[in-house]
């Protein structure tokens, strides 16, 4: 059910927007964290892979309890200035973030169980070295498809802040507003 019985929301409600803005800080520190990780020295590396696991695990966990959150709460649709266009554009960026975000966790996840060089421990809990046996030509593929989808990311992020930003400083519309924490619209 929505805040307002049948009709879509105003605005998105505390938990959706608690669920928003922590995976969207954890997501953006680790796309920008990420890109230095290769350039460290072995040990400085597998300590700093050991938190971004368990960061990526978390990550995946909180996309999955909003897109469950989400069946039942319905995101606000989209503002009376929003052309059909927009809508769309608006609709397939939310739905290629969430797939490129479980993607990115699931090749991670795929590199770090077939990684030879050292284990993966995130939380120093869920050992995924353990839940499959070494190999470097699937460590490195997994590697490869975490990279690529972690630039589209990068860009896609880019663009959903610039979209934000756009709606709020020149459109002048409640989109970003609405999903701000106590964000009047």
């Amino acid at each position: 059910m929505s805040e307002l019985g049948s009709e879509a929301p105003v605005k998105y409600g505390a938990t959706a927007k608690w669920l928003h803005w922590l995976a969207g800080f954890i997501i953006i520190v680790m796309l920008i964290a990420g890109r230095t990780l290769e350039s460290l020295p072995i040990d400085e590396r597998t300590q700093i892979i050991m938190v971004h696991s368990g960061l990526g695990t978390l990550v995946l966990v909180l996309l999955l309890v909003r897109l469950w959150w989400r069946r039942g709460h319905p995101p606000p649709g989209p503002t009376p200035n929003m052309s059909a266009r927009q809508a769309s554009l608006s609709t397939l960026m939310h739905r290629a973030l969430y797939v490129l975000f479980i993607l990115q966790v699931l090749f991670g996840m795929g590199q770090a169980m077939f990684l030879t060089e050292y284990p993966v421990v995130a939380f120093g809990i869920i050992d995924y070295s353990a839940m499959a046996t070494g190999n470097e030509g699937l460590a490195r593929a997994f590697h490869i498809a975490h990279g690529i989808n972690s630039l589209i990311l990068s860009i896609l992020v880019l663009g959903h802040i610039g979209a934000a930003l756009y709606h709020h400083f020149v459109e002048k519309d409640a989109v970003l507003r609405r999903m701000l924490p106590g964000g009047k619209v």
